[in-house]
């Protein structure tokens, strides 16, 4: 039987109407400066200088992009960045997930204590110079484990988690012991397939939390080889506007070009993120509704 459509009122169409229009023009407002700098790189100086702001460039100049690979510090830079994002959105979802399934266990013994210290950590912090201590007391300063360790858990990220596991039925758990299943194999096999869409949405949360981390490398990585694109490219904006940096990073690109050079670089470190979003975007709103739903 072929379902009747609703007609909308007219109040109904112009609210939709200006929805739309309101809409779009607050993303338009939000893309705007990002569109200005992938403009700005892609135009010649002159361009830049004369027009104050603009969305779409006159003329195309692509040599701040050739300039940009003609350097081996950026791939390797880029390389960096790569690696600590990889393998730190690992090991953190891992502690992080494992972490929340536990907590999530009413039978846990002092389950209400743990909770409580997490959501302590939440509140109060040692602090930059503690942190710097323990860092450099641990003999971590010139090594990635400094990214990755001081970092590894969100205590709101693990929270949500938590309350994403809390929600599924427990029978299913109790079904699969009873099947032989002991914890770990349930963990695998029944709870982590379920909450797939909280998966996908934190690690892109993890992702683009250390390949935009920025100030831990300049507390804890003194070794130009090991720096990530963000040091990289503050290095290059440092110099571009005749500041200082540490040159090391970029001594083989010789002369630095004016502004335009920073927007491509802007660009180039925007683009990777840019690139890993539409494979998740479509858990993006589950994976945060389910775990806001039980408290």
């Amino acid at each position: 039987m072929r379902s009747k459509k609703v007609k909308k009122s007219v109040g109904s169409r112009v609210f939709d109407i200006f929805n739309i229009l309101f809409l779009s023009g607050m993303a338009f407002i939000c893309m705007s400066p990002f569109l200005y700098v992938v403009s700005a790189s892609v135009s010649p100086l002159g361009d830049v200088l004369s027009r104050s702001f603009f969305i779409y460039p006159k003329h195309i100049d692509l040599s701040p992009y050739r300039y940009l690979f003609s350097s081996n510090t950026l791939l390797r830079a880029t390389g960096n960045s790569l690696v600590i994002t990889l393998v730190g959105t690992v090991l953190s979802m891992t502690v992080t997930v494992t972490t929340a399934y536990v907590l999530s266990k009413p039978q846990l013994l002092g389950r209400k204590v743990l909770n409580g210290l997490v959501v302590f950590t939440m509140l109060f912090s040692g602090g930059m110079i503690p942190s710097y201590l323990i860092t450099s007391g641990l003999h971590l300063n010139d090594t990635w484990w400094a990214l990755w360790l001081p970092h590894c858990v969100s205590a709101y990220n693990m929270i949500l988690i938590r309350t994403s596991i809390s929600a599924l039925p427990p029978e299913l758990e109790e079904a699969a012991v009873m099947d032989g299943c002991n914890y770990l194999q349930s963990f695998v096999q029944i709870v982590l397939p379920l909450i797939k869409p909280t998966l996908a949405t934190f690690s892109l949360f993890y992702a683009v939390g250390y390949w935009n981390n920025y100030f831990s490398s300049v507390l804890y990585i003194n070794d130009s080889a090991k720096y990530p694109i963000q040091i990289w490219l503050r290095n290059i904006i440092m110099l571009s506007s005749g500041g200082f940096a540490d040159t090391t990073a970029v001594s083989d690109l010789g002369y630095i070009p004016p502004q335009n050079i920073t927007y491509a670089v802007i660009v180039f470190a925007t683009i990777p993120i840019l690139c890993v979003y539409p494979f998740v975007q479509r858990y993006f709103t589950k994976g945060v509704m389910a775990g806001s739903i039980k408290g």
